[in-house]
C-alpha cells in the first residue's frame, strides 16, 4: 500500500514518536511511505505530493495546533475526502480533553478517524460521526534494547515534563524516584530498557475537570521490559490484566504504599514485568496495533 503520512517529524527539536512509532513501522511492514513533515513542510505543495505519489491512504496525526504543527493542510486533505479517490484518515489522541475543542470539529475532514478512548466512540456517533474506530497508543519493541531486570541499573523512575499537576503529586511522595525530562526519543528508549519500576501519571494539566487518559507511557514502560506502575485509568482493563501485568494507583498514599512494597520485592516486581512485556509483545507492539488499525480503517 502507498500511505502519505502527514504529521510532525521534529517536534521539540529531535525526530518525534510519529517517526518512531507510525513511520518506520508502516515501512517494516512493506508499505511504501511518503513522510511529509506537518513542521518543516516539504519541498512540494501538499497537493502536488497527492497527485505526483497517488497514495492509497492518507494516514495522519494532526493537531491543528499552528504551535506544533504550522504546515497542517487542512484543506488539501479536506478536498481529497470529498472526491473519493484517496481514503483519508486522522489519528487522534487526547480525547478526554480536547473533543469538544478540537475533534469533533475536525473530524469531517476525514473519511475515517480514531480515538483512544473507547467511551468517546458514543459522543462521536451522537454528534453524526459513524466513521470512528478504537486506536490506542503503542511503543516500537525494535527500538528498545531488552535487558535483564536485575541488570537494570535504576529502580524507579518517571520519564516526562514535570508540569505542575505532576510537581504537585511528587511532592507529596518520600521516595528515591529518578526524573527525566526534555530527553530524545532515543534517550528515552535507553531510560525505559534500564528501570525495573517506570510511573505513569495519568492526568493531563490542560483537562481542567482532573480527568484521566491513556497515556504513552502505559506502553512505553513494558516494551522496555520495566514494571508499569500507573495511576488508574478506566479501560486500563482491556490492555492488562491489573496486579498480573501491572500495578495501578488512584491516589499519592496508594502509590507509595506499593511503590515500597515492590521495591522491596523485586522477585514480585519482577514477575509483573515479565508478564507485562509479553502481553505488550503480544498486543501492543507498534506493528501489530498499526496492522489492525489500517484493518478498521479498511472496514469503513
Amino acid at each position: 500500500m502507498k500511505i502519505l503520512f502527514t504529521s510532525n517529524k521534529t517536534y521539540r527539536g529531535s525526530l518525534d514518536g510519529g517517526w518512531w512509532y507510525f513511520y518506520l513501522p508502516l515501512r517494516d511492514m512493506g508499505h511504501e511511505v511518503y513522510f511529509y513533515d506537518t513542521v518543516a513542510g516539504d519541498d512540494k505543495a501538499y497537493s502536488e505530493i497527492i497527485e505526483t505519489f497517488k497514495p492509497d491512504l492518507i494516514f495522519c496525526i494532526m493537531t491543528g495546533d499552528a504551535g506544533i504543527a504550522p504546515m497542517e493542510p487542512w484543506q488539501d486533505i479536506l478536498n481529497e475526502t470529498k472526491t473519493g479517490r484517496t481514503k483519508t484518515f486522522n489519528w487522534f489522541c487526547d480525547d478526554t480533553w480536547r473533543y469538544d475543542n478540537f475533534s469533533k470539529n475536525a473530524c469531517h475532514y476525514f473519511n475515517v478517524c480514531s480515538t483512544p478512548e473507547k467511551p468517546r466512540v458514543s459522543d462521536y456517533k451522537k454528534d453524526g460521526y459513524n466513521n470512528i474506530i478504537v486506536a490506542n497508543w503503542h511503543a516500537n519493541s525494535k527500538f528498545y534494547e531488552a535487558k535483564a531486570y536485575e541488570d537494570k541499573n535504576t529502580d524507579i523512575s518517571f520519564i516526562g515534563y514535570l508540569t505542575t499537576s505532576r510537581k504537585s503529586f511528587f511532592n507529596r511522595v518520600d521516595l528515591p524516584i529518578t526524573f527525566l525530562s526534555g530527553i530524545t526519543q532515543e534517550e528515552l528508549f535507553d531510560a525505559h530498557t534500564t528501570t525495573r519500576i517506570g510511573i505513569n501519571l495519568s492526568h493531563n494539566d490542560n483537562d481542567t475537570q482532573g480527568k484521566t487518559q491513556m497515556k504513552q507511557r502505559m506502553f512505553e514502560v513494558p516494551a522496555g521490559g520495566g514494571m508499569l506502575l500507573t495511576q488508574y485509568h478506566e479501560g486500563i482493563e482491556d490492555y492488562y490484566e491489573i496486579d498480573k501485568e501491572i500495578v495501578t494507583f488512584k491516589s499519592s498514599d496508594e502509590f507509595c504504599q506499593k511503590a515500597k512494597f515492590l521495591t522491596m520485592n523485586p522477585k514480585i516486581s519482577r514477575a509483573i514485568a515479565e508478564n507485562g512485556y509479553k502481553r505488550f509483545i503480544k498486543e501492543h507492539d507498534s506493528v501489530i496495533r498499526l496492522q489492525h488499525t489500517l484493518e478498521e480503517i479498511g472496514k469503513l
